[in-house]
């Protein structure tokens, strides 16, 4: 009896010891060798809020399409989470949530909509909102580059500003420019104080960059303020146009803007325009070359059947080649990026109503009539004289059609 209990303990501790080695192995495996090979995904659509204040709840959708060629299985570690640790560089766990599962199976070219509550933070200031898929614990795919704004904070002193505040209300800055190329850029502000703001001829209210000590300043990028141009009563907004020059280095480069007057700045900084600076790709034979970035659009997330609707997109030229009217279009192109000349919009190819230099923002205004109800897909880009797509497209949005 003495040799059967000692051969029973002897096989329980064998039994254990091949268990933990089966539980180190898997954990091995779910930490080591996941490959991200056959996994994309695009952002087709998100409800991410500006602002939010301290402590506000808020229920934050993303619509994610799987444009790779593996299937996404809910259960086998599929999330969205946080791009970046460095996103909860305020407090351990920022937004009171990290990783949201798939809420369902996803196959290639299939669409998955993320719906889940935030907690905005205590603490005022900007924060990133950065979320993209992952898989065990490699990530895939487009990521949001959201800012969201909590509380409204002033990073520097108001004194010496008594009566001065100022509210960021919206700004249309080019995501891509070429080294040393021009672009224009719109700033809005409100003027949420109780003092009138006075132009230029005062040279007293200014809108200016916002520096850190970290920053290298470059002429007429981060470093030149902007006279107002009007004066700009309390409650009122003011649209602040203005030029900047690319950096010569290419790079990716943060600006923000925030209102002064005189050496005191005051009220609400921008967001953080994040600017990605490539290569001057002029041509060698004069002819330019072609670029454009969305800038900012109308388009509503739902519409009627067969009734029309106005419709506005913004483009910047950021190439070195001038658009010209009759040849550069505006086109609308389905989830895999390509031209769909017959749509159900009831559109053809939208046509500039002007030539277009580099640097330079063009609207498309036109109206759309949708022939077909449910979700719908809405993204346009910009299409050369040759046939050839050019440029970031539009922000893509899920429309729904009713009657």
């Amino acid at each position: 009896m003495k040799y059967i209990k000692r051969i029973f303990t002897g096989i329980i501790f064998l039994l254990m010891i091949n268990f933990t080695l089966i539980l180190n192995a898997q954990e091995y495996k779910v930490t080591n060798s996941v490959s991200g090979s056959g996994y994309n995904s695009d952002i087709i659509d998100y409800d991410i809020p500006n602002k939010l204040s301290p402590g506000q709840d808020y229920t934050v959708t993303i619509t994610m399409v799987n444009n790779g060629i593996n299937k996404w299985t809910r259960g086998e570690n599929f999330f969205l989470k946080l791009f970046d640790e460095l996103d909860n560089q305020y407090q351990s766990d920022v937004w009171s949530v990290r990783s949201v599962e798939i809420p369902h199976d996803v196959y290639p070219s299939d669409k998955v909509i993320f719906l889940f509550r935030i907690t905005a933070p205590q603490t005022r200031g900007d924060y990133n909102f950065r979320w993209a898929m992952v898989k065990e614990f490699e990530y895939f795919g487009e990521y949001t580059n959201n800012i969201i704004n909590v509380g409204g904070e002033n990073i520097y002193p108001t004194s010496g500003n008594t009566g001065n505040n100022s509210e960021f209300i919206s700004f249309s800055v080019p995501d891509r420019m070429s080294a040393g190329e021009k672009y224009k850029v719109r700033i809005t502000m409100k003027n949420t104080g109780n003092t009138e703001w006075l132009p230029a001829s005062y040279n007293e209210y200014k809108l200016t960059p916002v520096i850190n000590t970290s920053d290298i300043t470059y002429p007429e990028w981060n470093s030149t303020s902007v006279l107002l141009s009007n004066s700009v009563e309390p409650g009122n907004i003011s649209d602040i146009e203005f030029y900047v020059t690319a950096p010569l280095n290419p790079g990716v480069y943060n600006l923000q803007w925030m209102m002064k007057k005189g050496d005191s700045y005051f009220g609400q900084k921008t967001s953080n325009a994040v600017i990605n600076v490539t290569g001057n790709n002029r041509s060698n034979t004069g002819n330019g070359s072609y670029n454009a970035s969305f800038m900012e659009q109308t388009v509503p997330n739902s519409m009627m059947f067969n009734e029309f609707q106005d419709i506005s997109i913004t483009i910047s030229n950021t190439g070195s080649k001038t658009w010209i009217k009759g040849s550069e279009q505006l086109v609308f192109i389905d989830a895999k990026k390509t031209v769909v000349s017959i749509n159900l919009w009831n559109v053809g190819y939208i046509q500039l109503p002007e030539n277009v230099a580099p640097g330079n923002l063009v609207t498309f205004n036109f109206k759309v009539k949708p022939t077909e109800t449910g979700w719908q897909y809405f993204q346009c880009s910009m299409m050369s004289e040759g046939g050839t797509l050019f440029g970031s497209p539009s922000k893509s949005v899920e429309v729904i059609v009713s009657k």
